[in-house]
């Protein structure tokens, strides 16, 4: 009897478990010890004795996504009626009932479910990116991402997807998630990308800036997209005697200030995964400025030609 046969008693109606593919039956972690607790991070435990002697202990938090096989987990009689996941969920903190809808649903992840046991799944799978297998685990992010739209998890998940083939050196995955033209995570890490390797910012990534630096102004970012990224292309020939901005001789990283970038949303991460200190020009006044300018010649170029068009009408 497999592992996961055990962990539903049979008093009740036993998921279909045995229909969990056999390669995602591998992305799984699971445990026979007990759960410890969860946290962000290393934890630290501080005791000091008698004679005043100070002892530390560290502890690593129990990774969110482990299926431990001690949990009872049942079928629930009305699905429906089964409570939502708390924020940062684990398979742990579950109730027997939760467990059991999660471990049906591991059967098709592409299955309507609340985000909650998405995102429990996730972990596991992120921790496959950062050590594991990291094919299998991209792979199936990309399926989750397309059968989950939820923000927070779009937003999560394409920033591991991004972040882990640069720490993996998958160029060739960050070429494939890129290539179809429906990944538009565009972010600080991108930037730091071409910065390092000496390569310009081209049009459709200003374009994409435009929409993520604050004090932008967006109406023909919406209303006219297209003639937004020729203007775009149009200034930059005029202001760099090319069509892409010059990142890497504009900025030296050291006068960057360095933030905590959330990168993964894994909690039992240490900090210097989930969240590196990373010099973030996206809060670079220097950046911010240029860019705004940029941006606002655009904006006018865009409205004149407009206005010229509808004059001509």
């Amino acid at each position: 009897m497999s592992i996961f046969n055990k962990l539903i008693p049979r008093t009740r109606t036993q998921p279909a478990i045995n229909k969990i593919p056999p390669y995602r039956k591998k992305l799984l972690f699971i445990s026979h010890d007990k759960p410890q607790g969860h946290g962000f991070g290393l934890q630290f435990t501080i005791s000091i004795t008698d004679h005043g002697d100070v002892g530390l202990k560290q502890d690593v938090p129990d990774d969110p996504s482990t299926i431990y096989s001690m949990l009872q987990a049942v079928d629930p009689l009305s699905p429906k009626n089964v409570p939502r996941l708390s924020y940062f969920p684990s398979y742990s903190e579950m109730t027997p009932e939760q467990r059991g809808s999660y471990l049906r649903w591991l059967c098709d992840v592409t299955n309507e479910i609340d985000i909650g046991y998405v995102f429990v799944y996730y972990y596991g799978l992120e921790r496959h990116l950062v050590y594991g297998d990291f094919d299998e685990a991209f792979d199936e992010i990309k399926l989750l991402r397309k059968h989950h739209d939820n923000g927070s998890f779009q937003s999560y998940s394409a920033s591991a997807l991004v972040h882990s083939c640069l720490l993996r050196k998958r160029v060739d995955k960050l070429q494939q998630l890129y290539a179809p033209g429906d990944f538009d995570y565009f972010d600080n890490f991108n930037l730091l990308i071409l910065h390092y390797s000496n390569l310009d910012l081209l049009p459709d990534m200003m374009f994409q800036l435009a929409s993520r630096l604050p004090g932008v102004n967006r109406r023909y970012v919406k209303l006219k997209p297209d003639l937004y990224k020729q203007k775009i292309t149009d200034v930059l020939i005029g202001r760099f005697g090319k069509p892409s901005y010059p990142l890497s001789s504009q900025f030296q990283l050291d006068a960057v200030e360095g933030i905590p970038y959330p990168i993964f949303a894994n909690i039992s991460f240490p900090p210097e995964i989930r969240t590196p200190r990373l010099p973030n020009l996206l809060q670079h006044a220097q950046f911010q400025g240029e860019m705004g300018a940029i941006f606002q010649e655009v904006h006018e170029a865009v409205k004149n030609e407009s206005k010229r068009k509808k004059k001509d009408a």
